[in-house]
Parts: C-alpha cells; structure tokens; sequence
C-alpha cells in the first residue's frame, strides 16, 4: 500500500510538472507574439498603410534629493474586446517601465491575461543583491504565472558588463531572498494598471 501511495505521489508532482512547463511555454508564446507586435507597428502615421501603433506613454520627470534628475518613461498596450459596439473597451495586455536613478537605468516589462492578472514580469537591475552581505550586481529576473499564481522565477546575474549572464536560480518557488524583489515588481505592475484604467476612464468613452 506504501509503495502505492509513493507511485501515486510521483505521478501527480509530473503531472503538475509538466502542466507548469506547458504554461510557461505557452506564455514565453504569447510573449513573442506580442513583442512581435508592437515592433511591427508604425507609430508616426497611422494613414500609410501600416498597422497604427495604439498605447498610452506616460512620461514623468522630477529631480530628486541626492540622485538629480530622474525620469520615468511608461507605455501600456491593449486590446480590443470582442463586442458589438463601435468603441469596443480595451484591456491592458502588455506594460514597459524605464526608469533611472542617478546614471543607472532600469527596465521591466510586465504582460496581463485577459482579466486583468500579471501572467510574466521581467525585470533588469543594473545593482542589486540579496540580504546575504553580498556585493550589488547586475540581475535579471523573469517571474511566470497562472491566474495570478507563481508558478516559476528565474534569476540571472552578472559581475561584468562583457560577460553573459549567469543563472542563479530557476524554480516554481521562489527563496527567500528573491521574494521582496518579486513583490515589488507585483506592485509595480498593479500601479500601472490602475493607471492605465484611470487614462481609459478619461480619455475613452465607451457608451456608443
């Protein structure tokens, strides 16, 4: 019966394995995809006969104590939903975020499924490092989910600026000391979609 129970166990860690696997695969798809997209897309002209660009680009400059000027340079994409009205609503499928602090730039990207919940986050540090007393290096990090849920992280890291990165950690959990810089990108992702929302809330009028 033992032996039973640990073949049964075994088998559900693979399936759940490779449902996981499948849905970072159909995610990294989709991600393509719309990068794909967007790089296609004319955003100078929208009568030439190439596909018109639609985003919202937010950009907000501010000089700040100690570090000067700092910029923060924000686009949001969207779809249309399928609707029979003339201004069908739209929904944020994909974010960019640039920002710097003092001469260190910083990126992120973030993509949404269809109701609104983060499904990949990709995030560059130029200097970072866990609470272990380690020096700030250069990180990457790619954070995968479903409906909301973690279901992978990756960390890459690199102490040269010449050499490739090299990947620290690859998981469906994260540790401990990758979880603080995961959930600050989860709020970064919420704070753009709330401003996206607020935009649509302005400058889109959905009652024809």
């Amino acid at each position: 019966m033992k032996h039973k129970w640990e073949l049964l166990l075994i088998f559900a860690v693979m399936v759940q394995t490779g449902w996981a696997q499948n849905t970072v695969e159909s995610i990294r798809e989709r991600y393509t995809a719309i990068k794909e997209r967007i790089s296609s897309r004319n955003g100078t002209n929208p009568n030439d006969g190439a596909e018109w660009l639609e985003c919202y680009h937010m950009e907000a400059r501010q000089f700040l104590p100690a570090t000067g000027g700092h910029i923060e340079d924000v686009y949001m994409y969207w779809d249309e939903r399928e609707e029979e009205k003339i201004y069908p609503s739209h929904y944020l499928t994909f974010a960019t975020k640039k920002f710097n602090f003092a001469a260190r730039e910083y990126y992120q990207e973030m993509m949404f499924d269809p109701d609104g919940r983060v499904a990949f986050i990709y995030a560059y540090d130029p200097m970072w490092s866990p609470d272990d007393g380690t020096d700030d290096e250069e990180y990457e990090f790619r954070f995968y989910l479903s409906k909301g849920k973690l279901i992978k992280g990756t960390v890459r890291k690199r102490t040269d600026s010449n050499q490739a990165f090299t990947e620290v950690y690859s998981g469906a959990t994260l540790r401990k000391e990758y979880m603080g810089y995961f959930q600050s990108c989860m709020g970064s992702a919420e704070s753009i979609k709330k401003l996206f929302i607020a935009i649509e809330e302005e400058a889109y009028d959905y009652t024809e």
